[in-house]
């Protein structure tokens, strides 16, 4: 089928024949051999995806250098060296593909819990599909919030309004209905057409689904451009760490092969420890970490209920120091009930049962509570049926139905209370008659504030005769008798106020965005001990941003708010220095969600907030995002104890076999002893994903602090470096060692320092105070049980070590454990004068 075919100028006759579709939609057989064809970019078996994996280990310039070198030292003669160093290479290589593939595989899992699903007509019936198998020639069923899956044409339509924002950058809805455009029409003017990427604001709509993936215009706008994702501070501090260090590694690498040949060192030597020394120096091993830190957060925040959709956002979750939050099903229990339905005047009225009970029941918009609530009661309706419907919106907040009984017909209208009085002329009193608004508004308006000042939520029902004339649109809602009110409740969560106590605790603190009337907002605020000045949307229209950015630093609640209030408050809030956290599951909640920096939504949430969400909830409760804000922190926590590491110990080490390789008549480690003293120090370095975090550092958000990093690396990088020129003394004037036994010894002290210091440092308490995790330890006691015995494995003399006297072994694991002890002293003076 031709792509580029203008399929908004045909008719749906013309595109069934075109797609091989029909009114009963595609048949199952159809459907599943067409989304083998239409997938972009194919899938790739598992064994591409890990062969591409695989090679990607190696793709890090100093690690192609280093092969190159391998094989220009093989040229030279020097086989074993080559070989030695090659498998090396591969090992680690080897080990962060098997930890990356898991990380991979455990992340597609979670993502795969929380995808976004589309309703399509196959076989004739109604089916809910995944929205990426979707094909052309599915049959569509759109309704408010959903995000539309592949370019389609409008068979049926009812108020559809589209948020075509990223595709056009038109903010405004645009309106869609059915119809035949010439072939000429540019996009942002074919009304007919919904398309991919785009999401519904309101109405409802049946849809011919033509083009999907590549074939779309959002897909050839973004084969064009690419994909394009903001950086996060923390993935920018982890670049330019990187960057930093790379820098001074190539830079001392050169300066030191340049010198070791001038020195008259054999080329090939001198080239191999040069090379050597530069990827035991680099963080090869950072992104690897990090992706594994990142895997290992986000399964453990899964057993929380809690489904990271954007790695990157678990370390923005854990620098969070404001938390905007709605309340219904967050602070309240979510389970909307109905108290009563009564008049004007607040007395039990069957008639705005009867009313309200038709409105709800017969409205085919998106679903909420309020709406099952209603829908719950058991109301007889035998004999009414619905003709019309306009579907809510979040401007107008109505929603109108219009039904037919016998020969009449009646508007029904319910939604907030406000906007409901303003499209009413009269009201109904209990003997059916009509009197003017005027007359009786103040007891309406009292009868609503009592109501509401004890926590209710209160909806407006008024109708009006439409006999002659049953088909409406907006311009219907005038007119109108006001009938009486839906009287609402939905209790607070079990220890909620706990739980809000935690969050502030944790230094975060609670926002309360709602659209919820300002009374029953006050009203629940003092029943959890929030505490605060409140302020209604008609306060944020009046303010300027200037002074809202002061504003928000002093109040914590808002109701009454409208959707774009909402992306105002989060930006304003960001705008003072804040990161901020949004949690939200409606279409009025997208915009917010994309402005803050961790936006979360729950799996019951409409498309639109579920994808534009990066962390997803399987339940909306404010305890488990507690508890993912805590789960973000350590993943931070353990993420900087690799570079910590980095800048330590391995920084030392090699700044100090660079500088004594200038003086020794013989290279103070051999390249392969470099390489595996860097692979020996990097084992347990992966298993700080799984590593104990101290609670004293959860207590506050952790943001990326490179000034703290780089006074790290130069205070414990000099430290290091000190004893191991002590190291050098010792072997070289106490024990008078030859080349192969110094080497031996400066290898079993230069690795014994790292493990060491990887325990010091991963606490801010004394190291025996702290227990590490379970695998960190295991990993370190293999590693220094190694390390100690392996001169006198039969395979040591490859691998240029040499069995040593057992007074050197006992010197340099007491040279060791007094750097570590030294290194605990200085822990202790440099996080107290940081307060880190």
């Amino acid at each position: 089928m031709d792509n580029a075919f203008p399929y908004w100028s045909l008719t749906i006759s013309e595109l069934h024949l075109k797609t091989n579709s029909s009114e009963k939609g595609l048949s199952s057989e159809d459907a599943y051999q067409r989304i083998g064809e239409t997938k972009t970019p194919p899938p790739q078996s598992i064994f591409v995806t890990d062969l591409l994996l695989l090679v990607g280990q190696f793709k890090s310039p100093l690690v192609l250098i280093l092969i190159f070198a391998v094989i220009l030292a093989a040229m030279l003669g020097e086989y074993t060296n080559s070989l030695i160093i090659l498998d090396i290479i591969l090992l680690s290589g080897l080990l962060g593909f098997w930890q990356e593939r898991n990380a991979s595989r455990a992340l597609q899992k979670l993502r795969a819990m929380v995808q976004v699903n589309a309703s399509v007509i196959r076989n004739g019936i109604v089916i809910d599909v995944s929205a990426t198998d979707v094909v052309p020639g599915d049959i569509l069923l759109l309704n408010a919030g959903d995000i539309i899956p592949g370019d389609s044409v409008l068979i049926e339509a009812n108020d559809l309004h589209v948020n075509e924002a990223a595709l056009t950058g038109e903010s405004f809805p645009a309106e869609k209905m059915p119809g035949k455009l010439p072939a000429d029409t540019p996009l942002s003017k074919r009304k007919n057409c919904v398309f991919q990427g785009t999401s519904v604001v309101n109405g409802t709509a049946k849809a011919l689904v033509v083009n999907t993936g590549i074939h779309t215009e959002f897909g050839n706008i973004s084969t064009e451009l690419g994909q394009h994702s903001v950086e996060t501070s923390f993935e920018s501090g982890i670049k330019k760490f990187g960057y930093m260090i790379m820098r001074v590694t190539v830079l001392l690498s050169l300066v030191i092969l340049t010198v070791n040949i001038y020195l008259g060192k054999p080329v090939s030597d001198s080239i191999l420890f040069a090379l050597a020394l530069a990827v035991g120096m680099a963080p090869e091993l950072l992104p690897a970490i990090v992706t594994i830190t990142l895997s290992a957060g986000a399964k453990r925040m899964a057993t929380k209920k809690v489904i990271v959709k954007k790695l990157s956002s678990i370390q923005n979750l854990g620098s969070v120091n404001i938390f905007c939050s709605d309340k219904t099903g967050t602070l309240t229990e979510g389970a909307v009930k109905v108290q009563n339905m009564v008049d004007g005047e607040g007395n039990p009225s069957e008639r705005v049962r009867k009313f309200a009970y038709l409105n709800a029941v017969f409205e085919t918009g998106f679903t909420n509570p309020m709406d099952d609530a209603i829908r719950n009661l058991e109301v007889n309706i035998d004999g009414y049926e619905k003709v019309d419907e306009v579907p809510y919106d979040f401007i107008r907040k109505r929603l109108s139905i219009a039904v037919g009984f016998q020969d009449k017909h009646y508007l029904i209208t319910k939604g907030a209370f406000k906007n409901i009085l303003e499209v009413c002329v009269s009201v109904a009193l209990p003997n059916g008659d009509g009197v003017p608004m005027d007359r009786i508004e103040e007891k309406i308006r009292n009868t609503y504030q009592q109501y509401s000042a004890q926590g209710f939520r209160t909806i407006g029902v008024c109708y009006k005769d439409i006999t002659g004339d049953p088909v409406i649109n907006k311009d219907d809602e005038t007119g109108m008798t006001f009938l009486g009110f839906i009287v609402l409740y939905d209790s607070l969560k079990p220890g909620i106020a706990e739980t809000i106590h935690e969050l502030k605790k944790s230094g975060v603190t609670l926002k309360l965005i709602t659209g919820d009337n300002a009374l029953v907002t006050a009203y629940i605020c003092a029943q959890i001990g929030l505490k605060s000045e409140l302020l209604t949307g008609s306060d944020l229209r009046a303010m300027s941003d200037e002074g809202l950015a002061i504003k928000v630093k002093e109040v914590d609640v808002f109701a009454e708010t409208e959707p774009f209030q909402k992306e105002r408050l989060v930006r304003a809030m960001q705008k003072a220095g804040n990161v901020v956290g949004y949690i939200g599951d409606g279409i009025n909640d997208a915009a917010a969600l994309k402005a803050a920096d961790v936006g979360i939504s729950v799996d019951t949430a409409v498309d639109i907030a579920k994808e534009t969400a990066d962390i997803v909830l399987l339940e909306k409760d404010l305890k488990v995002v507690q508890e993912g804000i805590i789960e973000g922190r350590k993943t931070f926590i353990n993420t900087l104890k690799y570079i910590f590491i980095t800048t330590s110990a391995n920084f030392g080490n090699m700044i100090s076999v660079a500088g004594t390789s200038l003086f020794l008549p013989f290279l103070p480690l051999l390249p392969k002893q470099i390489l595996l003293l860097n692979l020996l120090s990097d084992l347990p370095a992966m298993a700080i994903a799984s590593d104990r975090v101290d609670n004293e550092q959860l207590t506050k958000p952790r943001k990326w602090d490179t000034k703290l990093i780089r006074n790290f690396m130069i205070v414990f990088g000099i430290e290091s470096s000190l004893f191991d020129l002590l190291t050098f003394g010792v072997l070289l004037w106490f024990f008078i060692a030859n080349p192969e036994r110094f080497q031996t010894g400066w290898f079993i002290e230069s690795v014994a320092t790292e493990i060491l210091i990887l325990l010091v440092i991963r606490t801010q308490r004394p190291f025996l105070k702290s227990k590490p995790g379970k695998y960190l330890l295991y990993a370190v006691l293999f590693v220094g049980s190694f390390t100690i015995t392996l001169p006198y494995m039969p395979y040591a003399n490859f691998l240029g070590l040499s069995p040593l006297p057992w007074p050197m072994v006992v010197a340099m694991v007491a040279i060791a454990l007094v750097y570590a002890l030294v290194a605990e002293l200085t822990k202790h003076y440099f996080f107290k004068r940081i307060k880190f």
